[in-house]
C-alpha cells in the first residue's frame, strides 16, 4: 500500500549529485533521478519505478527534497495494468500529499513511541 511509504526519512547518502533518504522502519528510499528528471520514492535506489514521484519543472533544480513544495503524484494501486486501461499510470488528485522538513524530530518520535505505549496498555 502506499500508506508503507508513509514516516519519517533521514539522508543515509547521496545518488545523482543529490541526497538520498531512507524510511526509517521501513524498506522505502527517497532519491533523483537523472533519467526522468524527477524525485521518486521506491525500495531501491536508481530503479525508475516508484511508489511517489515528482517530476514536476521545479524537480529537475531541486538540490534538496524539502525545496518541493509540492508537485506529488502517486501510483494507483491496481492488479493489473488492464485495469489502467486509458488512465495516467500517476496520479496527481491528493492535495495532502507532500514532503516536507521535520523540525525537532526526536521530540516526535518520542511523542509516537509515547502513544503506542499508551495504545499497548489500554
Amino acid at each position: 500500500h502506499q500508506s508503507d511509504v508513509l514516516g519519517v526519512y533521514r539522508m543515509v547518502d547521496t545518488y545523482n549529485d543529490r541526497p538520498v533518504y531512507k524510511q526509517e522502519g521501513g524498506e522505502n528510499y527517497i532519491y533523483y533521478s537523472s533519467a526522468s528528471s524527477s524525485w521518486l520514492v521506491g525500495t531501491v535506489v536508481g530503479h525508475q519505478y516508484g511508489w511517489l514521484r515528482n517530476s514536476s519543472t521545479a524537480a529537475s533544480s531541486a538540490r534538496w527534497l524539502p525545496d518541493l513544495v509540492g508537485g506529488w503524484e502517486y501510483r494507483p494501486l491496481v492488479r493489473s495494468w488492464e485495469c489502467l486501461e486509458g488512465q495516467e499510470s500517476w496520479l496527481s488528485d491528493d492535495g495532502t500529499l507532500r514532503i516536507e522538513a521535520i523540525k525537532d524530530i526526536e521530540k516526535i518520535n518520542s511523542l509516537i513511541q509515547d502513544m503506542k505505549n499508551s495504545a499497548e496498555v489500554e
